[in-house]
This record gives C-alpha cells, structure tokens and sequence, in this order.
C-alpha cells in the first residue's frame, strides 16, 4: 500500500501512477496515467513573481497569497492568460510550507464529509511546491456556473467583509439560506464550514470564503447550493497569523452585540455550546444541535493524524497541527 499525493489516503501500490491513484490523475487531470516522472509547473518560483505581479499587504494569509491561472500542456502546467483550468497558489515569503498545509487541511475536510475543490501539491521547476486547485466554476461543456460569495450577497464592502464588529456567521448563513430558497442542507452546511475553521485553526472564513452557485441554463436567480469549500488552511503553524481571534466573524447577532454565552464568559474561548447556541439561532433544536457538534468533532479526531502525517509538510509543523486541533477538540467537549 502507498498513499495517494492527491488525497493522501492510502492506496493499493497497483492502482498508484507517479504517486497519484488512477482514481485522481483522471478527476484532477483528465489522465489514465500521470505522465513519466510526473508534471510539474513549467517556471520557476521565482517566474512566478513576475506572473504574478506583487504580494498584498494583509493581516490574514489569504491576503498575501498570489494566485494565476494555468493550464495542462503535457507534463507540464503552464500560465494561461485569460482563462486556465487551475488555480495555482506558491508558498509566500515567511509562510513555510504553506502549500502542503492547505492541501493536508482540504483533504480532512473531504475526510470528514465536507464538500471540496480537488487539488494537488505540483513541484515548480525548482522543486519548490506549488499548490493547486481545479476549478469548479467551469463545466464539461464550456459554460460556466453563476457564483455569488456571501460579500456579494450581503452588500458587504471588501473593505470589511471580515469585520466581526459587522457581521456574523449567523448572518452570513441566514442570509445565504434566503438566497437559495430556503433549502434546509444550506443551514447545516454553512455551520459545518464554520466549526470545521474552528477545529482546524482556519480563523481567515470571512465573507469571500462562502459561495453559493446556480447552474447556466438555470431560470430563476434562486442559488443551488454552496460551492465547493476553498482556501481553507491551518495557522496554527504560524504565530503571527496565529492570533487571539479564533474566527474571523461574529458567531451570532447576539455575539456582535456584545452577548456572549455563559461558557464564553467562563472559559474565553468557544465551546460545543456556542456552536449549539448557533445552531439554535439558525432553526436547529438542542438535540440536532449538538448532534451536528458531536458528530463532525468526533470524525475530525478520527481522521486528522492519518490525513496530517501523510501530508508533505515536516514532522515538527505536522505536530503543531495535531496538537492544535486536538486542543480545539478539547476546548469543544468542555463543560460549564
């Protein structure tokens, strides 16, 4: 057995190309079979600055990480200026082997059930690792899907669509409820994206990081459903990301107010009954509640050491992930 560079789960040796199980090259890359000695990015990191053009100033990871569009040719991934198939991000100064985190934080949460974009980690010319991410917003066909994050649907200026003083993810998920016509799954799916940050150190889901889509041909402007999640990574590597703020937003409208739960006030950090509170507030009772809490925290703590280990990322940084979000674990199941 092997495991699978995709999706790091393990894999019977006969059914691995180049690293990758037959299952992946084919979803990721169209590909029966990875091509001799793999593909790989044809620049340099380096190149890539001048793709690019110059890294954001931000307070947040994903405020200064640089992406292009690129495209399969062969072997290789190449640039493509105007539309490519796949999104690729590299590592920004300082921010260590910040590639292999996102793709080990993205397949635990494809582990754990939540709906993801494939990517992969694909060397650059120089060896250094780029991540990828195919994207989702192309269909077969040539057209494309009709997205709208919940900045656009909340009439959130970009200037504070992370603004915990403004908006909340009660908020967020209440409003992206209505947009999609008031369909159920929406409710438990915008809470799982958010406990899933929570347990994983991701404290960058701000209004952006929430899209819902519709399909082309579709004859109403109701939204379908969420799109796949999307920059989604741990900052518990990282102590200047890694900061007093647990989530980006607001939990609750009360929360924004001020009001915080009575294990809030106690402990200073949140607990299963925050997350129980939320759901609450979004039309869930106590007992699907806490179900909903139990349940993604229990297959979190099933799945993160096998999936993390497996990661490309050193030994000490894949530790200080575990140890992470086994605290945050710890923090949940504690009562007042």
């Amino acid at each position: 057995m092997g495991i699978c560079l995709g999706t790091l789960k393990s894999t019977a040796d006969t059914q691995l190309t180049e690293g990758f199980s037959k299952r992946f090259a084919k979803t990721m890359f169209g590909l029966r079979s990875m091509p001799a000695g793999g593909l790989s990015i044809a620049m340099t990191a380096s190149e890539f600055d001048r793709e690019a053009g110059p890294y954001l100033e931000g307070q947040s990871i994903s405020g200064v990480q640089r992406k292009v569009m690129v495209r399969r040719e062969g072997s290789r991934l190449v640039p493509a200026h105007g539309d490519g198939d796949y999104i690729l991000k590299p590592m920004p100064p300082g921010i260590e082997h910040l590639p292999a985190n996102e793709h080990a934080i993205m397949n635990l949460a494809r582990a754990v059930g939540l709906h993801v974009a494939d990517c992969a980690v694909i060397p650059f010319a120089d060896s250094e690792l780029g991540y990828i991410t195919k994207r989702f917003d192309k269909l077969a066909d040539g057209q494309r899907l009709f997205i709208e994050d919940a900045a656009s649907l909340c009439q959130a200026h970009s200037s504070n669509k992370g603004d915990p003083n403004m908006w909340s993810y009660e908020l967020a998920i209440r409003t992206m409820y209505e947009a999609a016509g008031q369909k159920k799954p929406i409710i438990m799916k915008g809470l799982q994206q958010v406990l899933f940050a929570y347990l994983v150190g991701n404290n960058d889901l701000h209004l952006k990081n929430f899209s819902l889509y519709r399909k082309p041909n579709a004859t109403s402007t109701t939204m379908f459903d969420f799109t796949p999640m999307y920059d989604v990574l741990s900052v518990f590597p990282y102590p200047a990301y890694n900061l007093a703020d647990y989530l980006t937003l607001s939990l609750t409208e009360a929360e924004r107010e001020g009001q915080f739960t009575a294990a809030y006030e106690h402990f200073g950090y949140y607990t299963k009954q925050d997350f129980i509170g939320l759901g609450q507030t979004l039309g869930l009772n106590e007992r699907a509640a806490t179900a909903f809490v139990t349940s993604l925290t229990a297959k979190v703590e099933k799945y993160v050491k096998a999936i993390i280990q497996a990661s490309l990322m050193p030994p000490s940084m894949q530790a200080t992930i575990i140890d992470g979000v086994e605290g945050r674990i710890a923090c949940l199941r504690r009562t007042f």
